[in-house]
């Protein structure tokens, strides 16, 4: 498919009424004069509050926006993949669809990857610049224990990244093979970060921001699901040590009780 776009990026959507006109609105303005084209993919899990009705409203204030419906799929990773693989850019990035990352982030990403000629570019907590908003304190434990573990059990892959739980990021579409991209749950970057062909990629400071509406989606089984996750990239990089990965599933349920 033809390059038509600068950016192409997927918003994956599951009871998010409440937010998506922000987000679409807000990012959208932060291109507005940049210089760069952007296309915008809605992937909505069939949502019953109403969300990808909402998006398809939108259509007629954003030329080229696609909304794609879900019915027998679920689940943030393959919804992305799903979206990138309708996508027309030559850089595709995601973004939560709740405010949580700041919506001009994607053109702070875009510009960042073009003025240092990055592959992939990483929204992150982890550097200059970046940080948590009024977090509470399990849920920082929670985040930095999530981080540790990836970094202990794909030390190789991870050496270069600070945040590796990040959820919003770019990167070009040649240095992946979206057919070879199988991820679990909620976590995309580390699938594409492992999967595809990256020598240089720079992290961007961003401050995660507390949701202001809607319901938080995370749950003990998506923690399960992250442990899995790694275990099935350790398999592809060599990197895992099972006994290791036992470990750090205790301490992730752990620090969910804290």
């Amino acid at each position: 498919m033809a390059n038509r776009y600068d950016v192409s990026l997927v918003i994956p959507t599951y009871n998010e009424a409440l937010n998506i006109a922000e987000l679409i609105r807000r990012v959208s303005g932060s291109f507005a004069g940049s210089g760069a084209s952007l296309e915008l993919i809605v992937v909505d899990d069939n949502s019953p509050d109403g969300t990808a009705q909402k998006a398809e409203e939108l259509k007629s204030q954003y030329p080229g926006m696609k909304v794609i419906v879900r019915t027998a799929e679920r689940g943030l990773a393959t919804a992305v993949v799903r979206g990138w693989e309708q996508a027309e850019g030559s850089y595709l990035a995601v973004i939560d669809a709740d405010l949580q990352h700041p919506p001009d982030i994607i053109r702070r990403l875009h510009s960042a990857a073009q003025s240092q000629g990055a592959d992939m570019a990483v929204a992150s907590r982890k550097v200059e610049g970046g940080g948590t908003s009024d977090w509470e304190f399990h849920r920082v434990v929670i985040s930095n224990v999530a981080n540790i573990i990836a970094k202990c059990l794909l030390p190789w892959s991870l050496r270069d990244i600070k945040d590796t739980t990040t959820g919003c990021f770019l990167f070009k579409r040649e240095n992946v093979e979206l057919a070879k991209l199988s991820p679990t749950g909620f976590k995309i970057f580390l699938e594409v970060l492992v999967r595809g062909k990256f020598s240089n990629p720079v992290e961007v400071g961003y401050v995660f921001n507390q949701r202001s509406l809607g319901q938080s989606k995370m749950t003990l089984k998506q923690d399960i699901e992250f442990i899995i996750h790694l275990l099935k990239l350790g398999a592809v990089t060599g990197e895992v040590i099972l006994p290791l990965a036992s470990v750090a599933l205790f301490a992730l349920i752990a620090a969910r009780f804290l």
